[in-house]
């Protein structure tokens, strides 16, 4: 996809390109210089108050809980108050309800 350097050394990314990366208007990119080429990733900043759930361990308990998920490997309680009793131990939980 041949492109020209323009007036402020901007180039157009092709629409399909922007439409398989999900990219949007205002979106970072990493540009970096690799084997006399530039290359550009999809950049996203994360809040510093939000960066623990984008550690690997989160993001493999987030995976974990999507396939329990999935496979029905879920509780469902009444409310709050009997979902921490299971969780506490203080109560079994029935699985015919």
């Amino acid at each position: 996809m041949l492109r020209k350097l323009g007036a402020n050394y901007q180039i157009a990314i092709p629409k399909e390109v922007v439409k398989n990366l999900h990219l949007h208007k205002n979106d970072y990119l990493d540009v970096q210089i690799v084997h006399n080429g530039i290359y550009l990733k999809p950049h996203v900043s994360i809040p510093k108050d939000q960066a623990y759930f984008f550690t690997p361990e989160w993001q493999k308990g987030e995976k974990e809980a999507e396939e329990d998920i999935k496979a029905g490997r879920v509780t469902k309680t009444k409310n709050l108050e009997e979902l921490f009793d299971i969780l506490d131990g203080k109560k079994d939980y029935d699985f015919d309800h």
